[in-house]
């Protein structure tokens, strides 16, 4: 499915220039010199063999082009050309101009935890957001985001190829693998988030996802066993209470203070309160992926 976005134009141009500027067509009347027999005048034409005596040139062109309507500055790119870009595509859900204008809804929070419904989800707390195309984009859910708190930094261990995609972040100085479940024919990673490691926490649905690919042919299929529709709640839900009972366990309060909210719902941040070796079985006992991959072999 293509951009809601994506917009056609008929535009001009001259077929003998060495830069194709494609020039807009208000209506049916093009007041460039090209139309006017004025065009006699234009370096180009006259670096040709022609002697013409059309009342316009005979290099100009008129052709359909296809533009961003959101972006600030409209792009013209001819429609015969394939698009380098994610405007034909369902790729166009995580272009920045879309995020920035479009109104997605669905999101359900659970105890003060975003979950998008139309999203699906591993075990260990990554999203899937698979379209009908085949293209498919992975993250991380925003449960994950609130115990990581900030972090330094992302290394993508595989750009390409068929994988699972795996990313180590950099929480307090400590690194910490997370593995999807499933292989996936990588095409994409946001490799934007190396350098602004930010949008991974701020926009972690959007701006923030990590991998893009497909489905690879022989493979188990992306979405398999992930956690989806009316299933998400109930799992947030026992989320939460197993990540308040795992606190308690290690008696956050003598670090001085206290990561839990009115509710008994843990507070953003939780890595701050916890010792090297406490974050490290955290993250095992919680967003180990290799712990699904174990389990369904």
């Amino acid at each position: 499915m293509s951009c809601p976005f994506l917009k056609e134009a008929r535009v001009k141009y001259c077929a003998k220039s060495a830069i194709r500027k494609m020039i807009p067509i208000a209506g049916n009347v093009a007041q460039e010199i090209c139309s006017l027999p004025r065009y006699r005048e234009c370096s180009v034409y006259r670096g040709g063999a022609l002697d013409s005596r059309e009342p316009q040139c005979p290099h100009l062109r008129e052709s359909t082009a296809e533009y961003c309507a959101a972006a600030a500055v409209s792009r013209l790119i001819p429609a015969t050309q394939p698009l380098l870009s994610r405007c034909g595509s369902d790729a166009h859900r995580y272009c920045d101009v879309f995020l920035g204008a479009a109104n997605r809804t669905g999101a359900e929070t659970i105890g003060g935890i975003l979950m998008p419904s139309w999203l699906c989800y591993s075990a260990n707390h990554m999203w899937l957001d698979a379209a009908e195309s085949g293209c498919c984009y992975l993250g991380l859910d925003a449960f994950l985001i609130r115990v990581l708190g900030t972090v330094e930094r992302i290394t993508f261990l595989r750009q390409t190829a068929v994988h699972r995609p795996c990313a180590v972040l950099t929480v307090r100085g400590v690194d910490l693998e997370l593995i999807f479940p499933h292989p996936l024919l990588l095409t994409g990673t946001n490799l934007y988030l190396r350098a602004n490691a930010a949008k991974l926490t701020s926009d972690p649905y959007g701006r923030g996802w990590l991998f893009q690919g497909v489905q690879p042919p022989g493979c188990t299929p992306v979405d398999s066993g992930l956690i989806r529709g009316d299933a998400i709640p109930l799992w947030i839900e026992r989320e939460i209470g197993r990540m308040s009972a795992f606190l308690s366990e290690c008696g956050i309060s003598r670090h001085g203070g206290t990561v839990m909210n009115d509710g008994g719902v843990f507070g953003p941040d939780v890595l701050a309160h916890l010792s090297r070796e406490e974050t490290l079985r955290l993250f095992h006992e919680f967003f180990w992926g290799l712990r699904e991959i174990e389990d369904g072999q």
